[in-house]
C-alpha cells in the first residue's frame, strides 16, 4: 500500500477521520507535517504560535496510531529555540522527522546548521522545501537545490528535497547525482531523496520524471501528495492517481511505482531497510 510523506496539518484535525480518510484511499502510512510556528499557513503572514505549540498540536493528532500517522515536526531555524525544538519533537514527543522551508536564510545558514547539528543526534529524516515557494516577495532564491549541497557536512542525515526542485529540476537531479557519486568515497551511504510530490504542473512533470528514471533511477525517488485537507479522502486519492499516471507515462515499471510509493519512503524514514 502507498505512502505520502508530504501531508499538511492545519492545526485542530482528527486523527481518527485522517486514518478513514487514508483507509478509504487505500494508504498504508502518511507524513502529517505540523503546521509553521512562526507565520500563518494561510496567508504566511507572521503568527507566533511557537515550535511547542505546533509539536504539541501534531504529537496529539498522530497519538490515534503513530505507526500509520508519521509526525514531523516544522522547525523555524531563525527562531531562538529552534535546536532545542528538535530535542523536544524528537526525543520528548518522539515525532518521525523535521520539516524546513528555506524563506530569508539560506540552507548553509548557521543559525540552520545549529538545528542540523541537533538532528543529527536522532538518525531522523529532514523534509526540505525546494524549487519556487508560492509566497509574497523574493522567497524562491532561498531554495534553489544546489543550496543543499551544504547537507554533505551532515551524512548522518537522510534528507529529502521536496516538489522535484520545480523549476530547477535538472539542477535538483545534478544535486542529488553528486551525493550519489561523492558521499560513498567518504564512507557514507547515499542521503539525499528527491520528493516527486507535485509542484510543476503535469507537462513539465512527466518529463522531469522520465528525466530522473533515466539518470538517477528509482531508488531514491519518494512519493508525496502536498494534501493540505488530510480527513478528505478524495484529496489522497487523486493525487494518488495523478502520480501514477504520470510514472507510467513516464515509462516507469510497476516494480518501480512500488519503490517510490512505499519502499523508498520507508528507506527513507529509517523504518525498512533490503
Amino acid at each position: 500500500m502507498p505512502i505520502d510523506m508530504h501531508v499538511h496539518s492545519r492545526g485542530g484535525e482528527d486523527g481518527n477521520k485522517i486514518l478513514r480518510a487514508m483507509d478509504a484511499a487505500g494508504l498504508e502510512r502518511i507524513v502529517l507535517i505540523s503546521r509553521p510556528p512562526h507565520c500563518s499557513v494561510e496567508t504566511w503572514e507572521p503568527e507566533a504560535a511557537g515550535h511547542r505549540a505546533v509539536i504539541d498540536e501534531i504529537s496529539s493528532i498522530v497519538a490515534r496510531d503513530p505507526h500509520r500517522m508519521i509526525g514531523f515536526a516544522w522547525v523555524e531555524p531563525t527562531l531562538p529555540d529552534a535546536a532545542d525544538a528538535v530535542d523536544y519533537a524528537l526525543r520528548e514527543k518522539r515525532l518521525g522527522g523535521i520539516k524546513m522551508i528555506p524563506n530569508q536564510w539560506h540552507p548553509d545558514d548557521l543559525r540552520a546548521q545549529a538545528v542540523y547539528r541537533r538532528i543529527g543526534r536522532y538518525a531522523k529524516p529532514v523534509l526540505f522545501h525546494s524549487g519556487i515557494l508560492w509566497t509574497w516577495g523574493n522567497t524562491s532564491k532561498y531554495c534553489r537545490p544546489t543550496e543543499f549541497e551544504i547537507m554533505m557536512e551532515y551524512p548522518e542525515i537522510r534528507f529529502a528535497v521536496a516538489h522535484i526542485g520545480w523549476p530547477w529540476t535538472d539542477e535538483c537531479f545534478a544535486m542529488c547525482m553528486k551525493f550519489r557519486q561523492m558521499q560513498p568515497r567518504r564512507g557514507h551511504e547515499w542521503t539525499c531523496y528527491v520528493d516527486i510530490t507535485t509542484g510543476a504542473p503535469p507537462v513539465w512533470k512527466a518529463d522531469a520524471i522520465r528525466k530522473a528514471l533515466a539518470y538517477l533511477g528509482d531508488e531514491h525517488l519518494i512519493y508525496g501528495s502536498d494534501c493540505l485537507n488530510p480527513e478528505n479522502p478524495d484529496s489522497f486519492r487523486d493525487a494518488l492517481a495523478e502520480n501514477r499516471k504520470t510514472l507510467l507515462e513516464a515509462g516507469g515499471s510497476e516494480k518501480t511505482i512500488d519503490r517510490i510509493f512505499n519502499k523508498n519512503a520507508l528507506k527513507w524514514l529509517g523504518i525498512w531497510q533490503e
